[in-house]
């Protein structure tokens, strides 16, 4: 759900970013960046890219330091690529193992697309490139933006709703956050009969096979301290992540947080997965996960601007709704 794109140097010269009557450019590509977007960088291109926008006129600077600021971004070990410097679109599809959207120069994208629309997608890859002025016509951020809004179906797996909603989210996040007041009750229900919940089994595979660390926080209604439910709950995670090195090298940190039913009533009766800033509300939570037939399930995802999450999170953790916690 997240669309990797870049630009090069010449991107910034473009008649229509420099018309200063036209902003419906700035404005859908800085919006669809941080709703939706992770800039790839050549490595140490964050300086450069600043200056890049200081040669925009005045105002539309400050979108484009927003969006540098709150949009996910990632740098790659190469350097700077220039588009027109290839010398057709099909040698330009070798990036598409870096990023999936090129924007360039309107010219520049007249000569690799061989025609005035100026843009140009792989039918093996998915690999596009477009020119400025028709940047609003990315398949890859319609598609980011259909994803956010659609249900997921009962013909859905678990590995196309993590790999087409959360694995995006997921790369370019360090921290996690999980709130469904029934997950460790299905955790519980699949250790009595000594089962691991096939929802989690799904989530520790997915996250272990991203090869990076994370901050985990589940929070869900877990029963009292020390109490049958409890136990049973943190056993599973226990011995989930002792079974699999590679699971555990996925995390940097694990909480679990066991709130009251009345926390679920009165301050998150709907379910989330949050990845940093952006939090997915699934109508089912983690049994998304889980296996098929998948339920039928709500699905809408942006970027949490006040952020609600961090609020339930906190409040989760005070003593007026928290009835355990542990970290590891």
């Amino acid at each position: 759900m997240i669309s990797e794109f870049s630009l090069d140097k010449d991107f910034f010269a473009s008649a229509v970013l420099n018309d200063e009557s036209i902003s419906v450019v700035h404005d859908y590509l800085t919006k669809s960046w941080v709703d939706f977007g992770a800039l790839i960088l050549p490595k140490n291109g964050g300086e450069e890219f600043l200056a890049l926008i200081d040669s925009l006129p005045v105002k539309f600077r400050q979108r484009w330091v927003d969006a540098f600021y709150y949009g996910k971004r990632a740098e790659v070990d190469r350097e700077w690529w220039e588009f027109g410097g290839y010398e057709s679109f099909e040698k330009l599809c070798e990036l598409n193992s870096v990023f999936k959207t090129a924007f360039t120069d309107e010219s520049v994208g007249f000569v690799l697309s061989g025609d005035e629309t100026s843009k140009k997608i792989c039918k093996e890859t998915g690999f596009e490139m477009l020119g400025a002025g028709v940047c609003s016509e990315s398949w890859h951020i319609g598609n980011s933006l259909y994803l956010s809004r659609s249900d997921i179906l009962e013909s859905d797996t678990a590995e196309s709703v993590w790999e087409n909603r959360f694995a995006g989210l997921a790369r370019f996040s360090k921290k996690i956050t999980i709130v469904d007041r029934y997950f460790f009750e299905s955790i519980w229900r699949s250790a009595q009969s000594n089962k691991i919940d096939p929802a989690l089994n799904n989530f520790f595979k997915f996250l272990s096979l991203l090869g990076k660390k994370f901050n985990v926080k589940i929070i869900s209604h877990g029963g009292e301290r020390y109490g049958e439910f409890h136990c049973a709950v943190s056993s599973v995670f226990q011995k989930a992540r002792m079974k699999s090195p590679k699971v555990a090298a996925a995390f940097e940190s694990l909480t679990l947080i066991s709130s009251t039913e009345d926390f679920f009533k009165r301050e998150s009766h709907d379910r989330f997965i949050g990845f940093d800033r952006h939090v997915c509300q699934v109508g089912n939570g983690m049994r998304v996960l889980g296996d098929a037939p998948l339920p039928r399930s709500t699905f809408a995802a942006r970027l949490d601007i006040l952020g609600e999450l961090a609020t339930r999170e906190a409040s989760a953790s005070t003593s007026v709704f928290k009835l355990w916690s542990e970290t590891d």
